[in-house]
């Protein structure tokens, strides 16, 4: 009888792109990668496909051979390769269900700020004086769960950006920048190394009925923003100091997130233009903003 049914396996980092090769080589449906101990990827260069040192490898089998057909299968590929890991003795059962749906239904409602972040699927009704803010999750970093994201929210949510103009520095999914359009900003650039992340932040941009300049980092415009959003690293925003404080406008404001609480005094120190507010911290993380001097 055809069913799912699941191996997992440990592998060193060095392993995995091999590993991968052998599981659809023994006809696995689908390979998942995940990090089998606390080694965070938080912004890889693009181009690049980083994995941990320690790496969980999922195979998702469906078929009608018996377990240990597919394991002497793998025993015999996995011998051919040197590939000297231990398989176990049987698979995994999973529930039969509808997996496009199980995945859908992990991206859940959640209120950040004076934000109602939702996926564009779910219609379910949002709490009363919140700002709707349709976001899929898709190939760009930034879906809201993360801290540094959600403290971007909250600044933004507690300030009056009508008619503003707002520059999105290192867009990713174009999260924040959508949330400024949605808070009626008149004008809203999203910036990215990415180009993955300027198609993703045109979508969310779209499900929110709202248009947003893209730009790659050779398109930086000659102009200034009446508030600038960074939700980069602590290196890049130190790095990139004279150019985010060009793209503000004197008397703009300033927000900068992705910086352990450690690492705030350094980048600070990189803006001396800047008069910086108190610094807000969550769950290890800073948020730095503050107004560009007249």
């Amino acid at each position: 009888m055809t069913a799912f049914r699941q191996l997992t396996v440990l592998a060193a980092g060095n392993q995995v792109e091999l590993l991968e090769e052998l599981l659809f080589l023994a006809d696995a449906q689908a390979v998942t990668l995940v990090d089998d101990g606390d080694t965070p990827i938080f912004e890889p260069p693009v181009g690049s496909h980083p994995v941990w040192p320690q790496t969980q490898v999922q195979a998702l089998f469906y078929d009608e051979r018996p377990d240990s057909e597919i394991l002497e299968d793998l025993a015999t590929y996995f011998q051919r390769a040197n590939v000297l890991i231990e398989l176990p003795q049987e698979l995994t059962p999973l529930l039969d269900q509808d997996w496009v749906k199980a995945s859908l239904d992990q991206f859940k409602p959640l209120q950040i700020g004076g934000f109602w972040v939702k996926p564009s699927w779910n219609n379910d009704p949002p709490p009363p004086n919140l700002t709707v803010l349709n976001l899929d999750p898709g190939l760009a970093f930034g879906t809201g769960m993360h801290p540094t994201t959600q403290l971007c929210l909250e600044w933004l949510s507690t300030h009056d950006l009508s008619n503003q103009t707002v520059m999105d520095f290192g867009c990713g999914s174009g999260i924040l920048g959508v949330a400024a359009g949605c808070l009626g900003a008149s004008k809203v650039s999203g910036l990215d190394i990415d180009p993955q992340a300027l198609i993703a932040t045109e979508h969310n941009a779209s499900l929110n009925d709202l248009v947003m300049e893209t730009l790659l980092p050779a398109q930086i415009p000659n102009c200034t923003y009446d508030v600038v959003v960074a939700n980069i690293l602590a290196n890049p925003l130190i790095e990139l100091a004279s150019t985010l404080t060009n793209l503000t406008r004197a008397g703009g404001k300033i927000v900068m997130a992705g910086l352990l609480d450690e690492q705030a005094d350094q980048v600070k120190a990189a803006y001396p233009a800047i008069e910086f507010d108190t610094d807000v911290s969550k769950e290890g993380w800073t948020r730095l903003s503050g107004t560009k001097a007249e």
